[in-house]
């Protein structure tokens, strides 16, 4: 929604003008005028502002000859419609103005410089009109300055200064075998839009696949395999059109340990859960965390939570919670458990079950991702079917969208679920 203003400064100035020629008129004493323009502010459809400053002083000197110095401001009107993505823009525009023996020159206005920060919708600038500022006349010799400076500052996703725009956007991500799947949701009713498959060309081990999105809209994943271990690998800009793409692998958990999920919490450090012995039972099962640059292939840990007697038997996939504020949090998220969906605390170990549905994915995004600021938990089945599911009785919503069959043998759904994450208040250890 924009602000929008008027602007008053050109009045001012013909009125300050005003009095002067009539204290002439009639041979009064002349007394030194200033008169100072008003802010003017445009109107911008990204949520912008537009602020404009100008300064005017005036002194004469005695009968016949005045020198003035004054200042004002035109009118700047600029609308900008944005799909996505959002607006930074800056212009500066410098009039000089002189008039001499009643001849009145104005120069013309530089705009400045426009950049518009798009993310992957369409946008559309408006236009700029500069105003036109008008001086009086005197017997004397007036030379007037008018300096304006226009920040127009728009409040969409810029995608130099806050990475990608798919941190901002509401969508999810899964992987199974070869193939990364992106599902783009709608911002104002959480429906699905489209679900784009794109091929994995680097060879990965043939394991089930956590997944967790890193605060520049990156995504790193994980693919376990009982008597390897946890291969970590990364995605340094996942694809939002069908591509195929190579990845990077950062390397081989410490320890043989089975990785089968990812994490990541409200100050961007990633977890991981240990599934101990085995990838069925709560046998050495811990949360642990990555200590080092794990990008650069540190992939030492740090044990955060033993879930050795957890209340959940064995976490297939960790997620951020929704408390009853319906804002996002981290420290107790919903951990699925073979279809079996826990409002599970990380830090205790102590779960309780909130209802059966998908098998082994979740997530759930945060308000701020859509129009009417509710946050949602999406839920994946074991043939890759998305569902909604209410947050407090997990009652599920139609199937949302079905994913592909692999082309091996592995079940659709054999995959955690990720996505962004709003901001929120850690309460896990730091």
């Amino acid at each position: 929604m924009g602000r929008s203003g008027r602007v008053v400064g050109g009045y001012g100035i013909l009125i300050c003008m005003f009095r002067r020629l009539t204290t002439f008129a009639f041979s009064l004493a002349l007394v030194p005028i200033a008169c100072t323009g008003d802010d003017s502010s445009g109107t911008e459809g990204a949520t912008g502002t537009d602020t404009a400053s100008g300064t005017s002083t005036g002194t004469n000197t005695g009968p016949g000859t005045g020198t003035s110095t004054s200042s004002g401001t035109g009118s700047a009107s600029e609308s900008t419609s944005s799909t996505s993505g959002g607006v930074s823009a800056s212009a500066t525009g410098t009039t000089t103005t002189t008039t001499t023996e009643g001849t009145t020159t104005v120069s013309t206005a530089t705009d400045g410089t426009t950049t518009m920060a798009t993310g992957p919708g369409t946008t559309t600038e408006g236009t700029t009109t500069e105003g036109t500022t008008t001086e009086g006349t005197t017997e004397g010799t007036t030379t007037g300055t008018t300096t304006g400076t226009t920040t127009d500052t728009g409040s969409g996703t810029d995608t130099e200064g806050m990475g990608n725009p798919l941190w901002n956007t509401p969508n999810l991500w899964y992987s199974v075998e070869n193939k990364l799947h992106y599902i783009e949701l709608d911002e104002n009713d959480g429906t699905v839009v489209q679900l784009v498959t794109s091929t994995i060309t680097t060879p990965l081990l043939d394991g089930f696949d956590g997944l967790t999105m890193l605060e520049d809209g990156s995504l790193l994943g994980s693919r376990v395999l009982k008597g390897m271990g946890s291969q970590i690998f990364y995605v340094a800009d996942p694809p939002t059109e069908a591509s195929s793409i190579e990845v990077v692998i950062l390397g081989m958990v410490p320890d043989t340990l089975l990785i089968e999920a990812l994490y990541t919490d409200c100050n961007g450090l990633v977890y991981l859960m240990d599934s101990g012995v085995d990838l069925t039972s709560s046998i050495g099962n811990r949360l642990i965390r990555f200590k080092g640059n794990y990008l650069n292939g540190d992939l030492n840990y740090e044990v955060i939570t033993d879930l050795e007697d957890a209340s959940v038997a064995d976490i297939d996939d960790l997620g951020p919670g929704i408390d009853a504020e319906g804002l996002i949090t981290d420290g107790e998220g919903f951990a699925i458990d073979s279809g079996t969906v826990f409002s599970f605390d990380y830090v205790t170990g102590t779960g309780v079950e909130v209802g059966k549905g998908g098998t082994w994915g979740s997530h759930a995004l945060g308000g701020p991702l859509f129009t009417d600021d509710t946050a949602r938990l999406y839920l994946l089945d074991v043939s890759a079917n998305l569902f909604e599911a209410d947050p407090m009785t997990l009652m599920l919503s139609p199937v949302l969208v079905t994913g592909p069959k692999p082309e091996g043998d592995a079940p659709g759904g054999w995959s955690g679920l990720t996505g962004p994450l709003t901001e929120c208040e850690s309460t896990l250890p730091q």
